[in-house]
């Protein structure tokens, strides 16, 4: 059994500006960047069912504490692999996964709602260590690390959208 994570996010915009930004190359570069990605590639593909397929891959300095230094390194490659579907009845969803250039893969869903004022999003999902002895210790890192993004993530999200709501 793997590390459970939820977290809510809200913005002030419906699923669709929500969407369009979060399946945005620019935003998807800034975003990286603002959350310490030293490096960062984004593919995009609108397939036609509307599906829109996003693979991220960031280099991250690893930051980890010791017993993992060794395994992971000073950087970890994280690729995200993200399945956004169209909107449909105001709400919008995405299974992901996370592969991580160590033992370890996140997995989940991310839904969209709107509550006619703003646009929740939650994320679920579950890490998955192959560590001997240390895989509850790597997944409770991941899973704070995930929750410190997430957080600086939203703030990030809620001012590109100000700065940006001109052009949606």
């Amino acid at each position: 059994m793997g590390t459970r994570l939820q977290c809510t996010q809200a913005y002030a915009a419906t699923p669709a500006v929500v969407r369009a930004m979060v399946t945005d190359a620019a935003y998807i570069d800034a975003r990286a960047r603002v959350t310490g990605a030293l490096e960062v590639t984004a593919t995009l593909e609108q397939g036609a069912d509307g599906v829109t397929s996003v693979v991220i891959t960031r280099v991250l300095p690893s930051e980890m504490p010791a017993f993992a230094a060794s395994i992971v390194g000073e950087t970890l490659t994280v690729t995200e692999h993200q399945a956004w579907q169209p909107i449909a009845d105001g709400t919008c969803a995405c299974a992901f996964t996370v592969d991580f250039s160590a033992p370890l893969v996140f997995t989940g869903t991310a839904a969209m709602s709107f509550d006619g004022t703003r646009t929740t999003v939650v994320t679920e999902g579950e890490f998955k260590a192959a560590v001997p002895l240390f895989g509850g210790k790597v997944e409770r890192l991941a899973l704070e690390q995930t929750e410190r993004y997430l957080a600086k993530e939203q703030e990030f999200a809620a001012q590109w959208l100000v700065e940006h709501s001109a052009d949606s």
